[in-house]
């Protein structure tokens, strides 16, 4: 399993802790042409089964011709790209926009317009927008999860890669194999899905993933170093320029989580409960907190899995890291964080929430990052 830490340690000041060389670089485009003018940018990836979203900014006065505020203001629909390099060609303008560069590809949601100060913002989503923003009133007929998933994608003008399923949606819902869809979006549709036959699902560009949630460890190991010097005589070493770590005694108090199930074709109804053993769960001084969830349907296994895969959910909220950084185009949010060398308990591995990429002309390339887990202690 790789280890990655693309940046070397330097003495933490408050300061950028950049590498010797950087030369980042950015391009937005729009409606599939790159244009020049902006001033800064954001995007968010996040972890949660929502859509990563994105900003920019303009100088209105910096747009290429025919492409000013009445262009912008005269458009139904406009598609965004943004993409970054953190070690691009040293010449501003010899950088060339690259789809292994793009970090993401959405729909603009909103204009906003400043005529006092010049400056033109747009703000949206990825394509998960497609399937958020589209409600459905029509059921599905005994058909699997992967062919309702296939469906939707092919809808939205998104290609599918789609793990092949075989249950029948019936048998989650049981109420003559139909999804009562009505008023609910094909995202929540999607989400719960995934949750019946514990998948993941995600849009990257204009993929709809759906399939078996990765082993976060294959991705590999995102690391920060930390080397905690004399507080009073020396700052310390890290690949960093903020840290800040939590803990909630609250969660470490432990967690429990039931999930019942009335199955009417079996005319059973199912309960499960974890973590089954106290070894599977914090140590306790006090009694746990008590979680309980409902769901039609299931299976005593699948009873089973909903409240372990819920368990993992809450418990992970025990310990945070939040950081700032140099950007980069190596941190995802499927990939394990691990902190060393703060000595402290916290010296353990976390799995991101969030990774949020910012560039500008003043500020360089930057990135802040939101990870969490379940104490290790």
């Amino acid at each position: 399993m790789p280890e990655l830490n693309p940046f070397a340690m330097a003495r933490f000041s408050g300061a950028t802790a950049l590498p010797a060389i950087r030369s980042p670089r950015g391009a937005v485009r729009l409606n599939g042409l790159v244009i020049d003018g902006w001033e800064n940018w954001e995007v968010e990836n996040n972890a949660f089964r929502a859509a990563d979203s994105f900003a920019i900014s303009f100088a209105a006065a910096r747009l290429p011709p025919g492409f000013g505020p009445g262009w912008f203001g005269g458009q139904a629909a406009i598609t965004a790209e943004i993409f970054a390099s953190a070690d691009a060609p040293a010449q501003f303008g010899d950088y060339q926009p690259a789809l292994g560069d793009r970090l993401i590809l959405g729909q603009v949601d909103d204009i906003a317009f400043d005529p006092l100060r010049g400056i033109l913002t747009l703000t949206g989503r990825d394509l998960t927008a497609r399937l958020i923003d589209t409600k459905v009133s029509s059921g599905y007929l005994n058909q699997t999860s992967s062919q309702i998933a296939t469906v939707l994608a092919e809808r939205h003008g998104l290609t599918p890669v789609i793990t092949e399923t075989t249950t029948p949606i019936g048998t989650f819902y049981s109420q003559n194999h139909i999804i009562l869809t009505q008023q609910r979006s094909e995202w929540d549709i999607l989400t719960e899905l995934a949750e019946f036959e514990n998948f993941d699902v995600f849009v990257s560009g204009d993929e709809l993933h759906f399939e078996p949630r990765p082993d976060p460890e294959a991705a590999g190991r995102y690391v920060i170093d930390w080397q905690q010097s004399d507080i009073f005589t020396a700052a310390p070493a890290a690949n960093v320029t903020a840290l800040r770590l939590e803990r909630s005694l609250t969660l470490a108090r432990g967690v429990t989580v039931t999930v019942q199930s009335w199955h009417a074709r079996q005319g059973k109804r199912f309960t499960a409960t974890w973590p089954q053993t106290d070894a599977d769960a914090p140590a306790l001084e006090t009694l746990p907190l008590a979680y309980s969830f409902t769901a039609p349907g299931l299976t005593q296994d699948q009873c089973q899995q909903i409240a372990q895969a819920r368990y993992e959910d809450i418990a992970r909220h025990m310990v945070r890291l939040c950081a700032e950084m140099p950007g980069d185009d190596v941190l995802d949010c499927r990939m394990i964080v691990a902190l060393r060398g703060s000595d402290t308990p916290w010296d353990q591995n976390y799995v991101p929430d969030a990774v949020r990429r910012t560039m500008s002309a003043s500020g360089g390339y930057g990135m802040t990052l939101s990870a969490k887990n379940i104490s290790a202690t």
